[in-house]
């Protein structure tokens, strides 16, 4: 009895691991979009101290969310795969 009861156990949590994958992709839309915001960010005055501090802030942040990005991708797919039916 407790073999057939192991299957949808797994079915569910190979499903609930799929569905964190995806939420992980679509995160990782997310950073990108928010990467690229933070990349093509302005000053109001340009060619002062504070403009060039706030440009080099703005595009270190946006590096480290494109690597988030990166990395979410990286997780989701392996996620993706190990719980994916073998044949």
């Amino acid at each position: 009895m407790p073999a057939l009861m192991a299957h949808p156990l797994r079915s569910v949590l190979r499903a609930v691991l799929q569905g964190l994958s995806f939420g992980l992709v679509g995160a990782a839309f997310v950073m990108l979009w928010a990467a690229s915001t933070n990349y093509a960010h302005t000053c109001a005055f340009p060619g002062t101290e504070e403009c060039e501090f706030e440009l080099t802030t703005a595009e270190d942040v946006a590096r480290l969310q494109a690597y988030a990005a990166i990395g979410f991708s990286l997780v989701a797919g392996g996620m993706f795969l190990s719980t994916r039916k073998r044949a």
